[in-house]
């Protein structure tokens, strides 16, 4: 048996072992680290409320009125922390999840627009891409709100290449179910999409085949009651979910999340390390971008392009910028970056020496990543090298045995199934550095110190921000003192009196018959000792939060 030539058995085993992979991938550690602040404090906080409450229409953060994201992803992490517990690895079960049914669902796209090996590859890069899984290891709304538009998209292909409009139900389906995670966006970015492939391809039965009146029935039926509920029960929800979250923060710099308009090129191109390097042979004359085998491949090749630059552009063009808005472009260029390797193998030579870029591109990461340890403020090159050991050995000996098989057998396909491997190494690797950066970016150290001499009555303060993960972990709504930022909304109903407070205020709270716990960060360290001199005590939490008490 030739190396190019596998029998069905040994095919079978290697999608097992790659399915598996993946799985464990994004579930074996989701229970290892505790939650970073502010983002997984704040995700997982809003559905413990619910939990305790009751109330399952009115998000809250810190007791208070939190309406900046819809509910659904609300919903699930709190029937997930019902059945597994209100702890770490239950608020991270719906983002693993959703990130293992995106590559999924982006690998069967690549299946029917290609060959079963090019979807095997294409789940390979895009499980062990880097962003996907920085997103897929958090809980944050972006990965869900990436699989649904992934679904959205993927069926609506599917009915279009079968002609069974059964499946724009599925369609309609995933854009009401993304509206109810993140909002319009879910629906904005795939029609944006079909609209200008339409445009792209001159397919103009597109707009008779979409406009399917028992999908449009179905998004309704999904994604109207909560939104009614909710507008019901606050009057003022309406204006500030729809205008100020959509369009105000999408058009001006409100959040102050503005960066230049080339912010997400660098980004993709990180995000989807190590596989950057096979990018170049995209472009080349004889891959796939311009050398297409059909008009049916021509088609699906603009369908991939506009899916990527629809979303690139779009969120290029919006003055609120956060990395992981970009996730849904790597799913069509994990396909692209496939189908090119795939045709490397087809032409048994590598375009736009893929191999050699991608492995210099490997050992530049590898020294990056080593200056890097010497200058970053909350990681030293101690734990970058102790926890992340599987990176520098995947990216230094194992790209080497990779670059070995090249030279000894020529065989491109041999080649990248041991470079599969390494970027599964690469991939493990970066969860565990992942997790220590979890460690110096969480409330759970400080609420532990706290509870071990709280007593019933105590009053918890946050100090000069809001620390995202102090209630979750303390199981208590906390007073905020000198802050309001995103719960300043909040802040101003009825259920926000008495919960924020002034520097004077606080000082009279501190001075009371009550026990009070102030917790704050390095940063506000100075601000703290004006306000109690020499009640700092000279250490360094781990956890990166100090606090202090009035009495013992």
């Amino acid at each position: 048996m030739s190396l190019h030539t596998l029998s069905t058995r040994q095919k079978k085993l290697a999608a097992a072992a790659v399915i598996i992979s993946i799985i464990a991938l994004y579930l074996v550690h989701i229970y290892d680290y505790p939650l970073m602040d502010p983002d997984e404090g704040r995700y997982s906080e809003i559905p413990r409320e619910m939990i305790a409450t009751g109330d399952f229409i009115t998000p809250r953060l810190n007791g208070v009125e939190y309406f900046e994201k819809p509910i659904l992803q609300y919903w699930l992490t709190a029937a997930s922390m019902t059945v597994f517990g209100e702890n770490e690895g239950a608020v991270r079960v719906v983002p693993a999840v959703t990130a293992v049914v995106n590559i999924f669902l982006t690998a069967w796209l690549a299946k029917l627009m290609f060959t079963n090996r090019t979807a095997l590859l294409t789940a390979a890069i895009l499980a062990t891409a880097t962003l996907h899984i920085a997103v897929g290891s958090i809980n944050i709304l972006d990965m869900m709100i990436t699989m649904f538009m992934t679904l959205s998209l993927v069926t609506f292909y599917q009915g279009r290449r079968t002609k069974n409009r059964r499946w724009y139900l599925l369609m309609y389906a995933a854009m009401a179910l993304g509206l109810l995670t993140k909002g319009l966006i879910s629906i904005v970015l795939p029609l944006g999409i079909i609209f200008w492939y339409m445009l792209f391809t001159r397919q103009w039965s597109i707009i008779r085949d979409i406009i399917y009146l028992p999908g449009i029935i179905l998004f309704f039926i999904i994604g109207v009651p909560w939104f009614y509920l909710v507008c019901q029960a606050n009057g003022d929800f309406f204006y500030f979910f729809f205008i100020r979250e959509h369009f105000l923060r999408f058009a001006t710099k409100i959040e102050d999340r503005y960066q230049p308009v080339w912010f997400f090129i660098p980004m993709v191109i990180l995000g989807m390390f190590p596989w950057l390097g096979f990018l170049p042979a995209l472009f080349t004359k004889q891959g796939v971008i311009r050398s297409t085998e059909s008009d049916d491949n021509k088609r699906d090749i603009i369908f991939l392009l506009t899916w990527f630059f629809v979303v690139f552009i779009f969120y290029s063009c919006s003055d609120s910028k956060l990395v992981p808005y970009i996730l849904p472009c790597l799913s069509p260029l994990a396909i692209l970056l496939a189908a090119s390797i795939r045709r490397s193998v087809k032409l048994d030579r590598w375009m736009a020496h893929g191999l050699l870029v991608n492995s210099v591109g490997c050992f530049i990461f590898v020294a990056a990543l080593i200056w890097y340890s010497t200058h970053a403020d909350y990681l030293n090159a101690w734990e970058i090298f102790h926890k992340g050991w599987l990176i520098f050995l995947s990216l230094t000996v194992g790209l080497a045995v990779v670059i070995c098989i090249w030279l000894k057998t020529k065989q491109i396909r041999c080649t990248i199934s041991a470079f599969v491997v390494v970027a599964f190494l690469f991939a493990a690797g970066l969860q565990s550095i992942h997790g220590q950066v979890a460690v110096e970016r969480t409330a759970d150290y400080v609420a532990t110190d706290i509870r071990r001499i709280e007593q019933p009555g105590d009053i918890v303060v946050s100090y000069g921000d809001y620390i995202q993960g102090l209630p979750f972990y303390l199981q208590k709504r906390v007073v905020v003192a000198s802050y309001l930022g995103e719960l300043e909304f909040g802040s101003k109903h009825p259920s926000g009196q008495g919960w924020f407070i002034n520097d004077a205020q606080l000082m009279n709270l501190w001075n009371s018959d009550k026990r009070v716990f102030v917790v704050f960060d390095k940063s506000k360290k100075r601000a703290i000792n004006k306000l109690f001199p020499d009640k700092i005590k000279s250490s360094s939490p781990k956890g990166g939060y100090y606090f202090i008490v009035n009495r013992d």
